[in-house]
């Protein structure tokens, strides 16, 4: 992790969890981290610890959880959005509904809804604009294929990935989206990338920043791991000067282990 960048650990729960285990969970979080919890009317100001954590929940329970973690630091997150800003869309969310119900994250082109539903380049660039407009932050998931790795086309299958959204990223803020690396083979498999790839990636993605846009939004850029990430190994990871945190997928359900993470996290933040 670099110093300059404040981590970040991304919790997505994708299709779990119900009502009862959102109380559990959050009462957990309470116990296990209680420098994130205090804020309150008479005292808002709560300092952040030097790790920022963000919990990712199905959409039904956004602002459950909201409510739940009204008084810590803990960001929220949509696990999607709409790449219609209104209308006869059934179904449909739109970036300006998450910003009102609280939501400071958004993950986009995630490799479950680019494979299962077939979401495009095109898509998250949409989804993109209307996340800016709502002064939402993108969390972009990108990520090669097993097929591509061993074909040797994984840093340019990623890499074309983000050329395909240079035009939205570059009328971005410093620091206003997060970019998460996240293997295909290694999502739910309990097969990681090992750190040194995940750093070969993190680095070729710095690179592309970089030379395509400029050197102050490559280098303020959170830039997350994502693939079976767990306790057990999740120290490595963070160790690499490139890679500022993860988006957790199966850990994240259990408190407990997103708490472990949590500490490890902030004891290399220092």
């Amino acid at each position: 992790m670099n110093s300059n960048r404040t981590p970040l650990l991304a919790a997505n729960w994708k299709m779990n969890h119900h009502w009862e285990n959102c109380e559990q969970y959050c009462a957990a979080l309470r116990e296990n981290l209680p420098e994130y919890f205090g804020a309150s009317a008479d005292n808002p100001a709560v300092v952040a610890p030097g790790v920022e954590l963000a919990i990712f929940p199905p959409l039904p329970y956004l602002s459950l959880i909201y409510r739940l973690l009204e008084d810590s630091t803990i960001f929220l997150g949509s696990q999607d959005v709409s790449r219609y800003e209104e209308g006869a869309f059934t179904g449909e969310v739109s970036s300006l509904m998450l910003s009102d119900v609280g939501c400071d994250y958004c993950l986009l082109g995630h490799s479950e809804r680019r494979d299962m539903l077939g979401e495009t380049d095109a898509d998250v660039a949409l989804k993109l604009k209307r996340l800016q407009q709502a002064e939402v932050m993108p969390v972009i998931c990108v990520g090669e294929s097993r097929a591509q790795r061993e074909a040797g086309r994984a840093v340019e299958h990623t890499l074309a990935q983000l050329s395909e959204l240079k035009d939205e990223l570059g009328s971005f803020d410093l620091g206003g989206f997060v970019i998460a690396y996240e293997p295909i083979w290694a999502i739910g498999t309990g097969h990681n990338a090992s750190p040194q790839d995940a750093q070969e990636m993190a680095a070729a993605i710095r690179t592309w920043l970089r030379d395509s846009l400029n050197d102050e939004l490559a280098d303020s850029t959170l830039l997350l791991y994502g693939g079976s990430v767990s306790p057990d190994n999740i120290r490595p990871y963070l160790e690499c000067p490139d890679i500022d945190g993860a988006l957790i997928g199966g850990s994240s359900l259990d408190a407990d282990k997103y708490a472990q993470m949590a500490r490890i996290a902030l004891e290399l933040a220092g």
